[in-house]
C-alpha cells in the first residue's frame, strides 16, 4: 500500500512540476544555429496570413501582415533559428466593428535545397504558442520591407527598426499605399511550404 501511495504522488508531483514549467503552452522545438546568411528581415508571403513585412535589428523582430480582412503585428525575440514572438490580430467583418485576438508563436528558419529561406512555425492562442495551427511563409526574391525605417536597417538611434506610424490608434491601420498588391506573386515562390526539408 505505501509503495502505490509513494508512485502515485510521485506521478502528481512529476505532472505538477511539468505544468508549472511552462508545459501547457510552449512549444517544444529544438533550436539550432542561424543559416549563413539567414535573417528574418525581409517580406515574407505566408498560405496562412498573406503579405508579412519582417524588421529585424539584433534579436528584436517586429512587423505586421495582412490578408483579406485580417491586419495584424508581430514583435519577438530571435535565439538561433528560431523567432518567438507575440501576435496581434485585428479583423472586421462588420464596418467600425472590429475583433482583436492575440497570441504566440513561433517560426524556424530554414535554407532550402532550392535556395530560398522558409519559416516554418505555429500559433496558438493567449499565452499558447501551439495549438492554433500552422503559421509558415517564404522570403520574397529581391523585396524588402517598406515599412521598416531607414531603407530596412532599423539600426540608428537605437529605434526598434519598425515603423510604428503606419498603424492607428483608432482602430485600423493607415490607408496610404503601403501595402503591396500581391495579386501578381509567383507561385514558384510559394513551392516547397508544404514539404519536410
Amino acid at each position: 500500500m505505501r509503495s502505490s501511495t509513494l508512485g502515485l504522488s510521485c506521478l502528481v508531483l512529476a505532472f505538477v512540476g511539468a505544468f508549472a514549467c511552462g508545459g501547457g503552452g510552449g512549444a517544444n522545438i529544438t533550436i539550432g544555429t542561424m543559416p549563413d546568411g539567414g535573417t528574418f528581415q525581409g517580406v515574407w508571403q505566408s498560405p496562412q496570413y498573406g503579405n508579412m513585412h519582417l524588421c529585424q535589428t539584433g534579436t528584436s523582430v517586429n512587423g505586421d501582415y495582412e490578408k483579406d480582412e485580417r491586419q495584424g503585428s508581430i514583435q519577438g525575440t530571435v535565439q538561433g533559428d528560431v523567432l518567438r514572438f507575440q501576435w496581434e490580430e485585428r479583423r472586421e467583418l462588420v464596418a467600425g466593428r472590429p475583433t482583436v485576438t492575440r497570441g504566440r508563436g513561433y517560426w524556424k528558419l530554414e535554407i532550402g535545397g532550392d535556395g530560398d529561406a522558409y519559416i516554418k512555425g505555429e500559433w496558438g492562442v493567449d499565452d499558447s504558442e501551439v495549438g492554433g495551427g500552422e503559421w509558415n511563409g517564404v522570403k520574397m526574391r529581391r523585396q524588402d520591407p517598406e515599412r521598416c525605417l531607414r531603407g530596412g536597417s532599423g539600426s540608428a538611434g537605437g529605434d526598434d527598426g519598425y515603423d510604428d506610424g503606419s498603424y492607428e490608434d483608432e482602430g485600423g491601420y493607415e490607408d496610404e499605399g503601403s501595402y503591396e498588391d500581391n495579386s501578381n506573386v509567383d507561385n514558384n515562390d510559394l513551392e516547397g511550404l508544404d514539404e519536410p526539408f
